[in-house]
């Protein structure tokens, strides 16, 4: 990790709970990585998006849950959740889901997602 970490001019430590969420980011805290990208869910509560970016001391990308509006809202959702997750935002941080989405999910939804993520953060 340190060799990417030297390497590379831009590394994003994303932490995977694909299979099941943390109990807490503890063992990953001093991973290398300019940004980092986790699910706010943890096994035993939640962190905010400016709790995340503080506690790693890098800037936060997320906070677009993969199995939540983003995949299954009406576009009205997909907006509003958009509009609540960039107004509670740290400064640094850019929008993303916090995992892999779907393959099934739509391309057109995802690209209406990047259209409001625009427009709403400018």
């Amino acid at each position: 990790m340190q060799e990417i970490q030297a390497r590379c001019l831009f590394n994003i430590l994303h932490v995977c709970d694909y299979a099941a969420p943390y109990a807490d980011y503890s063992a990953v805290r001093d991973y290398p990585g300019h940004i980092v990208n986790c699910n706010t869910r943890l096994a035993g509560g939640e962190m905010t998006p400016k709790e995340i970016a503080a506690w790693f001391g890098r800037p936060y990308m997320g906070g677009l849950d993969r199995h939540g509006v983003l995949v299954k809202g009406a576009p009205a959702e997909v907006e509003a959740e958009i509009r609540r997750v960039i107004g509670a935002a740290p400064r640094q941080f850019i929008l993303a889901a916090d995992c892999t989405v779907d393959s099934a999910t739509s391309w057109d939804r995802l690209r209406h997602a990047i259209e409001v993520a625009h427009r709403t953060g400018s």
